[in-house]
């Protein structure tokens, strides 16, 4: 069953060492930038939780522009869901049962446990992640956002957006430890074929000190 996965896996070491050729982001209007996300789409990817990993196919859809659907396909353990309802109300609404968001924080909370963390983080970063997907589709969800040098701003949310040759990088500290960060890498047609978020300590550039990782790979 894992042999449908092997694509993936070779495009992970691909991506990993390949150059590249796309235009120099730092000198683009950030958001246009911006724009060129991607949250809805077919693809492959990875979810890392503590020491657990987990490879999957998905389909991502912002249904009638307002609930953001990702349906991934584990291997050996089927398939399941995460929804973040009503992306257009900055209001957080009820939470959510579905599977996938469960395993989410499931691992988190096993791994904070056994670190001897407050699991207050758990329910912090998925309320932060919807934060940031509303982020993402700012412009579907008609939200303003407003950019001033590295600092951008929708509704009571700041990230610190970075840009480099390459890449953008999506920035907002969600307590005094941890920072939920999303990049997107692999510009191609104005779109980003790539998108990481990470939940890391503020302290770890390297991400040594990370607690989840989901990547996105878009078809």
């Amino acid at each position: 069953m894992l042999s449908q996965f092997i694509p993936f896996i070779l495009l992970l070491f691909i991506s990993s060492c390949a150059l590249f050729k796309t235009q120099n982001l730092e000198t683009e209007n950030t958001e246009q930038v911006l724009s060129f996300l991607k949250g809805e789409g077919e693809g492959k990817g990875r979810l890392g939780v503590g020491q657990h990993q987990y490879l999957f196919s998905f389909d991502a859809i912002l249904k009638e522009n307002t609930d953001w659907i990702l349906a991934v396909s584990i291997p050996l353990h089927g398939e399941e869901m995460l929804i973040l309802s009503d992306l257009k109300s900055q209001t957080e609404l009820i939470e959510s049962d579905q599977s996938f968001e469960l395993r989410i924080e499931k691992g988190m909370n096993d791994l904070l446990k056994s670190e001897k963390r407050s699991p207050q983080l758990v329910k912090t970063f998925m309320r932060e992640l919807r934060n940031l997907m509303r982020f993402v589709f700012h412009q579907k969800l008609s939200q303003k956002i407003s950019c001033v040098e590295q600092n951008c701003s929708m509704g009571d949310s700041i990230y610190q957006v970075d840009l480099n040759q390459k890449q953008i990088s999506v920035k907002k500290m969600i307590d005094l430890d941890y920072q939920i960060e999303l990049v997107g890498t692999n510009l191609t047609d104005s779109i980003f074929k790539r998108t990481n978020i990470f939940l890391h300590s503020k302290t770890s550039d390297s991400r040594t000190a990370q607690i989840l990782s989901l990547e996105l790979f878009w078809n």
